[in-house]
């Protein structure tokens, strides 16, 4: 049983270890940002977006109810996406499906390019997906963790379908 398992892990890690890279225009593309409001607070580094907030740049997009996003210096370094739920989705590739995700919080780590999805998290790329109360995505490394290996507290479930073969 133990050896069948390893196996499961590995295509499991197989499946998701696809180079998820943005699209090459995503970086280049200019950001887009839609709100029904925004508090700029310079003392802070702050801005917080409310209401149908909706941010996209190239082929990703975020949605949320609000968005507060931390600078360091001039330089955008966190944002905080929550919503019921908070959703994102980007094109990874030319030939590569849809990579969504929401959750009720997104933490978008942007010097790491790291997402944390938290509270009924879900991850999906084409039919596969994972599910934890906590989800931690790599969208450079192709990285995924979720439940405890991503700190959190509940087991993960994961649904992955077979592929056709060619």
């Amino acid at each position: 049983m133990l050896h069948n398992n390893r196996y499961l892990l590995l295509a499991l890690l197989l499946a998701f270890a696809q180079p998820t890279l943005a699209l090459p225009k995503d970086k280049d593309a200019p950001v887009e940002i839609e709100a029904d409001s925004a508090d700029i607070d310079g003392a802070s580094n702050t801005t917080t977006y409310r209401g149908k907030v909706r941010i996209s740049q190239g082929s990703m997009e975020l949605s949320a109810d609000t968005v507060v996003i931390k600078f360091k210096g001039r330089k955008p370094d966190t944002l905080t996406a929550t919503g019921n739920p908070a959703r994102f989705r980007q094109k990874p590739g030319k030939d590569k499906g849809w990579v969504t995700g929401q959750g009720k919080t997104i933490v978008y780590r942007i010097n790491s390019e790291e997402l944390v999805l938290t509270g009924n998290a879900i991850l999906t790329q084409n039919e596969d997906s994972f599910r934890s109360d906590r989800i931690v995505y790599d969208r450079v490394k192709a990285r995924l963790k979720a439940g405890a290996a991503a700190q959190g507290s509940e087991r993960v479930k994961v649904i992955i379908h077979p592929q056709d073969a060619p």
